[in-house]
């Protein structure tokens, strides 16, 4: 489509204004350069050539960097996590010079870190957010030198909205040129007239970069086994598959008590954790790295940004395409105290050597896709021995998203594990065995996952990584969902070989728990790799852990589960423990966990999934049958006069409020889907009826009731002045006995809940596998369940304070709407005998939320409401006051008193 002439006209002015104001801005920054930068000095800009300009654009790129220092009047103090402090450095111009060691760059500095601000509501919480700062540069850069020297401004939000201006900003920074080994960061620091300097080091991202001389990895460091692993990878160099699988977090392991370097060299002495980031490489094979480490198995490093950590280090080398492997040279970076000068961070004596590997064959040790080692170089080789001083061992830490499809796994303790089975008695043939389990003919290999309690404190899930001599990590490789073939189960036998990977959160080991029963801990993630044996007929898994502790690795750990059988109705799927197989005196011995399983089955599972369809559709059947009757009520009160002045408005409007409060609580679940939230790993594509669907008759029927109560509001007095004066009393008098009854009702209800709550507070050992106990709204909601079985209730008591005979109430509606309020609790008695109950609330139509379901109540209230329309049919065939003798107590005896 052609631009419009009005917009042509506009373009003209503001491209001039544009241009007007670029050339005004450089002629102001140029003519500030000499007097803030003292060198490079500025040259007249030469012709460049757009092969030459794009070359050198990239070459000065920075994508991510990091400051620190300074700068706290514009961002806080202290780092966050969510919002971590980088640069980025942005060229958008660049020119040759006359000079031919000085360049002429035109660019963007962009800064981004944490600004505390503060939210002023009932009281003031401070939270973090992000600010950014953008700055305008110009100057020279000199490849004599290394030295770039920018001046401009930058523009910033204030806190009131207000854009911020920041004059006469100077950047210094020293690019290297070309970047190596010993020389590989990009160093500066920032100047402004109102805020502190700010430094700034980023690794150089440039292809200017010289590699240091191959580094050869030792014989010593590939067996036999990994030589003909690396077959299947060596001849393939892929860097965007290196870079995948090379830029992750790492778990270090120190093979000696020493760690690294015993002749003063004390660096990682207690690091954990290893992250390469930054990786580099190009079509030949060689490859840079900067590498981080950190000594805290929660600190999760930012991935994708650069930081400055305490321990750092920077390596290159090459792809090894005759052993698969990548061997680096790398060289520790220490942070200087020399001040804001680009001397800030030292490159120290490169003596490190680093060794990564491609893993196909997995073990319970070794469970990563790449594996490596460190060591220092200083400290000499010994070839064909792993006894060397100061190595430390490197495993990838598994990314759940990754394609392990090459990888096999070989099972090395499947024999202790036996034994342990054996001797623990778990394998009692003369014991009788109930139900079947998970294993005897076909089944899902998600009947082996589960999720436990830990000490009734922490929680954890455990996934089977093999199942017999197949494959099966959390869903990634499994060909189907079935595990039918002989040859993976292995029908001979009823033992087959298993593997877990598992994971909890508990407290510190040597934590103990209050006597009092009020406590707050701090849970801290566990993790254990796993195998054994898994017996089919009785549902017992006996296996062999290995955790890290202490960057050791412990492997005398051992962890039984007894499943539950297949066909149990009970809500837990089985029971287990993880306890540890050293001497209590040892420094790894830890005391026995008792663990509590919770789930269901795959069978059991889709029966839940197809319960509720069908509670869907009872829900939508059910609303619409209210719809219905209130439809009838309709035409019974237009075709009757006499009916609005006898028909309680008390129970219209609590019929109504009970059609409205679903819509009002559920309305941010209205477009989420209840089986996603109920089983992640659901993948049946039957049509699903959500929240929307579920609540449009509701809606529909909460129209039908307004309708139905502006009906009666202004519907017709009665013809005589008495009746209308004995309805108004007798209305009045119902509501303040319905409200009465109400509010003690809610008080006891209040009174419930909080002995409930005290009861389990004085329990703190009673483990809950079902969801989390409910709030004292929720028990009020329920309450008000109760309130609406018994709807009919203000309608008897305007009758009987009346004493009417009038048919105000037509039979289709309180038969119907007695027999809806009904249904659900016989219902849940049918639903308790048949389905599993499960952790989350997967209850759709007679839900625990909406209304008091129990055994006792799913008997009572149902018979409740049946007296309560009884009682209305015989009002209205008899008179308000038939069923109670006192007569005169009716409010329509008032008409017998004369008025004289």
């Amino acid at each position: 489509m052609a631009p419009s002439k009005n917009t042509i006209s506009y373009a003209y002015p503001l491209c001039f204004i544009f241009i007007l104001s670029t050339t005004t801005l450089s002629v102001a920054i140029s003519t500030s350069y000499s007097s803030r930068c003292s060198s490079p000095s500025p040259a007249s800009d030469y012709h460049t050539d757009y092969v030459d300009t794009l070359a050198l654009l990239r070459s000065f790129q920075i994508s991510i960097g990091y400051f620190s220092s300074g700068g706290n009047s514009l961002f806080s103090a202290d780092d966050d996590y969510v919002n971590p402090r980088s640069f980025s450095f942005v060229p958008h111009g660049v020119f040759r010079t006359k000079d031919p060691t000085i360049i002429h760059l035109t660019a963007t500095l962009v800064l981004s870190g944490p600004r505390s601000s503060t939210y002023i509501g009932h009281r003031h919480h401070r939270y973090s957010i992000t600010q950014t700062i953008s700055f305008i540069l110009d100057g020279y850069y000199s490849f004599t030198s290394n030295d770039l020297c920018m001046v401009g401004f930058g523009t910033n939000y204030a806190a009131d909205g207000s854009i911020k201006l920041h004059e006469d900003s100077v950047l210094r920074l020293r690019v290297p040129r070309p970047s190596k080994l010993t020389n590989p960061l990009v160093t500066g620091h920032l100047e402004g007239t109102n805020f502190e300097t700010i430094s700034l080091v980023a690794y150089d991202e440039s292809d200017n970069y010289v590699y240091s001389e191959n580094a050869l990895c030792p014989p010593f460091m590939l067996e036999n086994s990994m030589l003909e692993q690396a077959q299947a990878v060596k001849e393939n160099f892929n860097c965007d598959q290196l870079k995948t699988h090379l830029r992750r977090l790492y778990k270090l392991e120190y093979m000696v008590d020493d760690p690294l370097a015993p002749r003063g060299y004390n660096m990682w002495s207690h690091a954990t954790r290893m992250y390469i980031n930054h990786v580099h490489c190009t079509a030949n094979g060689a490859v840079r790295a900067y590498v981080e480490f950190y000594n805290d198995t929660k600190m999760l490093p930012y991935k994708g940004r650069f930081m400055v950590v305490e321990e750092a280090l920077v390596a290159d080398g090459y792809w090894d395409p005759t052993t698969g492997q990548l061997c680096f040279n790398a060289c520790p970076i220490v942070r200087s105290v020399s001040g804001l000068s680009h001397t800030d961070f030292v490159v120290q004596d490169c003596k490190i050597k680093m060794s990564f590997r491609f893993v196909d064959v997995w073990t319970i040790r070794d469970r990563s896709v790449i594996a490596g080692m460190l060591w220092n170089s200083s400290q000499g080789i010994v070839n064909n021995s792993r006894a060397i001083p100061g190595i430390i061992s490197v495993s990838g830490i598994q990314e759940h998203w990754e394609n392990i499809s090459h990888v096999k796994y070989t099972y090395t303790v499947v024999d202790e594990a036996k034994k342990h089975y054996i001797s623990s008695g778990l394998s009692n043939k003369k014991k009788k065995i109930k139900g079947s389990f998970p294993g005897n003919g076909t089944y899902s290999y998600h009947d082996l996952e589960f999720r436990f309690i830990a000490n009734h404190v922490g929680s954890g899930d455990a996934y089977p990584m093999t199942i017999g001599s197949m494959m099966v990590y959390e869903d990634r490789l499994a060909a189907n969902d079935s595990l039918s073939d002989p040859m993976v189960v292995g029908m001979k036998h009823e033992l087959l070989n298993v593997s877990y990977d598992i994971r909890y959160y508990a407290p510190l080991e040597n934590w103990i728990r209050p006597k009092n029963g009020s406590y707050s801990i701090s849970l801290h993630e566990r993790r254990i790799s796993a195998e054994g044996i898994y017996d089919r007929k009785r549902g017992t898994l006996c296996m062999i852990g290995c955790r890290e502790i202490n960057s050791s690795t412990d492997c005398l750990v051992l962890i039984t589960v007894q499943f539950s059988s297949l066909d149990a109705k009970t809500q837990g799927h089985g029971v287990g423990a993880i306890s540890s197989l050293r001497e209590k005196n040892d420094r790894l011995f830890f005391e026995k966990i008792d663990i509590t399983l919770y789930g269901m089955y795959t069978e059991q599972l889709f029966e839940a999934i197809s319960r509720m369809d069908m509670e869907s559709i009872m829900l939508v059947l059910s609303t619409t049958l209210s719809c219905v009757f209130t439809i009838l009520q309709i035409l019974h009160t237009k075709k009757n006069p006499e009916v609005p002045p006898a028909t309680s408005i008390t129970m219209l409007i609590t019929l109504a409020l009970g059609y409205l409060t679903p819509l009002v609580l559920n309305f941010e679940a209205l477009f989420l889907s209840r089986r996603k939230q109920y089983v992640p790993f659901f993948r049946n594509n039957r049509v699903e009826l959500n929240e929307v669907m579920l609540r449009v008759p509701t809606l529909i029927a909460f129209v039908l009731h307004l309708r139905l109560l502006q009906l009666v509001w202004y519907g017709r007095k009665p013809d005589h002045q008495s009746k209308a004066e004995t309805f108004s009393i007798a209305k009045r008098k119902a509501l303040q006995i319905c409200l009465s009854l109400y509010f003690l009702g809610g008080i006891l209800a209040g009174i419930i809940h909080i002995i409930n709550v005290h009861t389990r507070r004085e329990s703190p050992v009673v483990v809950r596998i079902s969801q989390e106990p409910a709030t004292i709204w929720e028990d009020l909601v329920s309450y008000a369940g109760l309130i609406l079985d018994g709807f009919l209730l203000p309608q008897i008591i305007l009758n009987r304070l009346s004493g009417s005979r009038v048919q105000a109430i037509s039979p289709w509606f309180y038969i119907g709407v007695t027999l809806i309020r009904a249904m659900p609790h016989v219902y849940d008695l049918f639903r308790a005998q048949n389905y599993i109950p499960s952790l989350r609330s997967s209850y759709i139509y007679a839900n625990s939320h909406d209304d008091l379901f129990s055994a006792a109540w799913d008997i009572i209230i149902p018979l409740g409401a049946a007296l309560l329309a009884m009682v209305l049919f015989l009002q209205q065939r008899l008179g308000g006051a038939s069923l109670i003798s006192l007569q005169g107590s009716r409010l329509g005896s008032y008409e017998m008193v004369s008025t004289i």
